[in-house]
């Protein structure tokens, strides 16, 4: 790294000072999340650019590094708490600006052990900073993994606000819904997928965006499928059949052991609890819809589908509707036709 004038520094950090701190309600919080409140201390640089780890840097940060200002530190409004906390995910501290109060570090640590903080490290930066902060555009912290809770919970202020980027800098999975978990439907984990497959050699010769793909994306397809039952005619088979196909299967629900072994098949993606911002991309995505599970069907989204252009194909004992040319309906034993049509969509 140090070719492109960067250097990697295994910093060890005392833990013993924050046993009593607060961790709040989440399960994915250790007090290492509390040392970032010791970086003013800890680091001799004027300026320094915190970042959590699940965070990924999508875009140049030029601007950003170059920021000038005089507050103690630079962030972006929390999603969930607009008016009192910044998101402590991305933080540009200001470290000349807070050392000018040598006192003040000895203070953000027992206050990280007050009873009641709502949001760990967060919480103890936003009630000494917030009034403070030079607050950042949104796309620097895009909270991309509060999304599914504010779908969740009709939060139409939070969609709003997501939905007026469409391409961040900084995208931040600041939920549980890791896009490394085997099951994550958060937005963006095909990228974070991208990120993680790079290596130091291609972040050093700058290996041009698309250039690096992914293995899924190396497959035909996609081939999409909504289902509300873990009960399909012939996936398997399909699924074998057109190995060098990629089948994405959608539930708005968790998903129950049996669809979850479809995962053994390389070329088989899950998207359990589905958003419908990941849906929409998705769909728009495939090539064909494979309307090939049992039970209820969504026939909303397969009508969407089929005055999209694109083809829905059906087995007798799946098919959901009739009277349109894109529906295309097989007999229960022709999977090896249905393959061979669909080998011959571009």
């Amino acid at each position: 790294m140090s070719s492109i004038g960067d250097n990697i520094i295994d910093l060890k950090v005392d833990q013993s000072g924050f046993g009593d701190s607060q961790i709040s309600f989440s399960n994915r919080l250790n007090t290492m999340t509390f040392n970032k409140l010791l970086l003013p201390r800890l680091l001799p640089e004027e300026k320094v650019l915190y970042l959590d780890s699940d965070v990924i840097i999508n875009h140049s940060i030029t601007a950003l590094l170059n920021l000038d200002f005089s507050e103690p530190l630079a962030a972006v409004k929390d999603l969930n708490s607009p008016d009192s906390e910044i998101n402590a995910g991305v933080v540009y501290f200001n470290n000349p600006v807070i050392n000018q109060h040598p006192k003040i570090v000895d203070q953000l640590l027992p206050a990280s052990k007050q009873p009641g903080l709502k949001n760990a490290d967060q919480s103890v930066l936003s009630n000494f900073f917030y009034h403070q902060a030079k607050f950042l555009p949104r796309t620097y912290n895009y909270e991309v993994g509060v999304e599914g809770y504010a779908v969740y919970h009709h939060i139409d202020r939070i969609i709003s606000e997501l939905a007026r980027i469409s391409d961040p800098a900084i995208i931040h999975f600041d939920s549980d819904d890791k896009p490394w978990n085997l099951l994550s439907t958060v937005r963006y984990r095909e990228l974070w997928w991208y990120y993680n497959g790079m290596s130091i050699r291609d972040i050093i010769d700058h290996v041009t965006l698309g250039t690096n793909k992914p293995r899924w994306s190396k497959l035909r397809g996609p081939l999409f499928c909504l289902t509300n039952s873990q009960n399909f005619s012939h996936l398997t088979e399909l699924v074998t059949t057109l190995s060098d196909y990629q089948f994405e299967i959608a539930a708005r629900t968790s998903m129950g052991p049996k669809l979850v072994s479809l995962l053994k098949y390389p070329n088989v993606r899950l998207y359990q609890g589905i958003l419908p911002q990941v849906m929409a991309d998705r769909l728009n995505c495939a090539k064909a819809y494979l309307d090939v599970n049992q039970g209820m069907k969504d026939t909303k989204v397969i009508r969407q589908f089929l005055e999209s252009g694109k083809p829905v194909l059906a087995f007798n004992n799946t098919m959901s509707m009739a009277g349109n040319d894109q529906y295309l309906v097989f007999a229960d034993d022709q999977v090896k036709k249905m393959a061979d049509w669909i080998r011959t969509i571009d």
